[in-house]
């Protein structure tokens, strides 16, 4: 049976829904914005991949070796960045994290050798380690139970819109042999001081404390009260170890895509360096709207008389259903066939990250941060180990299609773990 969670989830299926004041979502939104920079200032090594494997000489087990330090350093910081997120102020945190991997951003456009290329990776992990962590734990505190899938599903969308926009960034700024593509990486990371004079501009006063304790009032669906639980009892939740087998599931999924599209692109497909960029453009839009379909889809089901658990674990079969057409697309190898089905893939593994934030805020509301943590450090650091033998195993095969496989039936297994997240009594 396990342990309950800390959720009154006996009453979240007849719950009333709680009003959302419009300065809560503009928080959202905000965090919407941040996470456009966080993944533009990522995926820019994606969208100049060619051009930097040319500089630097690397094969495609040393890119994926690149990706590694950047993995390595985002996983090791995602349990620390956790733990304080729950205990120090989000308003002044937030702010300084993002300021941090725009500067690693920007100096990325200066690097000189493959030390300093794999330096700035590093540090850009460190920084964008407390994206997640901060955000979710925001939304934790501001945004009902019953609508915290949506909030999610919003500002995570902005990581698609990020990866979106930067190939626009590298047509306009890089030439067609590659000239000038540290300046992408400068422009981006410059990007990240606008963010910061926003953020503090918006979130002041009351709006500022609201993010900032753990007591924030919310009215219906506030589950912050209670006695302290301890994290060493949460690790006997079922729910725990359900999200972070959920989680670790579809960031493989999500993350091979975001780091090995293009080379896919390039090496099974044969799409020229500027030609990718059209199709990345595609796939990061249609991961977009697979987010906040999956956050809208959530709420609607709830809204139609489904409990939020069994909304959830609706929409998350769903998304990973999605994902197994990456089996047909690997087999195909046409294009005209292939990117469509990726595509769709796109929707349905960014469309999964709603509804695991929404699993992980379910967990322990003191310990929100710290569990997205672990959840992240230790996906992360699978994600890191497995790029250089991605790399060399195309360097040996000459293609990317057993590893498209194998990735698409990761989402299907966690989702078919979360069938077994606990619902409410009295729900058929």
């Amino acid at each position: 049976m396990g342990l309950p969670s800390q959720d009154a989830t006996a009453g979240s299926a007849t719950a009333p829904h709680t009003p959302v004041e419009p300065w809560r979502w503009g928080i959202v939104w905000l965090m919407f914005l941040a996470t456009v920079i966080n993944y533009m200032d990522r995926q820019a090594l994606g969208s100049t991949a060619e051009y930097v494997k040319r500089e630097f000489r690397l094969t495609e087990e040393g890119y994926g070796w690149v990706e590694f330090w950047f993995g390595l350093a985002y996983g090791l910081f995602q349990f620390p960045t956790g733990f304080l997120a729950d205990r120090l102020s989000l308003r002044w945190l937030y702010a300084a994290a993002l300021l941090l991997w725009s500067a690693a951003g920007f100096l990325t456009g200066m690097a000189d050798s493959v030390v300093m290329l794999m330096a700035c990776r590093v540090a850009l992990g460190v920084g964008e380690a407390f994206n997640w962590p901060c955000a979710v734990a925001i939304v934790r505190r501001i945004i009902p139970l019953e609508a915290r899938s949506l909030a999610n599903g919003l500002f995570h969308s902005g990581a698609s819109l990020g990866a979106l926009l930067t190939p626009l960034v590298v047509l306009a700024l890089v030439g067609a042999d590659g000239e000038h593509w540290g300046l992408a990486f400068q422009v981006i990371g410059a990007a990240g001081l606008g963010w910061a004079l926003l953020w503090f501009w918006c979130l002041r006063g009351e709006r500022a404390e609201a993010i900032s304790r753990l007591s924030a009032e919310l009215g219906a669906g506030t589950d912050l009260a209670g006695p302290p639980v301890s994290f060493a009892r949460i690790l006997l939740l079922r729910q725990f170890w359900i999200t972070l087998v959920f989680g670790i599931t579809i960031n493989l999924c999500w993350h091979f895509y975001r780091i090995w599209l293009p080379r896919f692109l390039v090496v099974d497909l044969h799409f020229t360096p500027q030609g990718l960029q059209y199709v990345l453009i595609g796939f990061f839009l249609a991961a977009d709207l697979g987010s906040m379909g999956a956050g809208y889809l959530t709420r609607r089901l709830t809204h139609a008389g489904y409990s939020v658990e069994r909304s959830r674990k609706i929409v998350m079969m769903v998304t990973s259903l999605l994902c197994v057409l990456s089996t047909p697309a690997a087999l195909l190898m046409e294009p005209w066939v292939t990117l469509p089905l990726i595509f769709v893939v796109a929707a349905g593994s960014m469309g999964g990250f709603a509804n695991f934030f929404a699993l992980s805020q379910e967990i322990s509301p003191r310990h929100t941060a710290l569990c997205l943590g672990i959840f992240g450090s230790l996906a992360w650091l699978i994600i890191a180990v497995l790029q250089p033998p991605i790399g060399a195993l195309v360097d040996r095969i000459g293609t990317f299609a057993p590893s498209l496989i194998a990735v698409g039936f990761m989402p299907l297994v966690g989702s078919a773990l979360a069938l077994f997240w606990p619902e409410p009594k009295g729900t058929t």
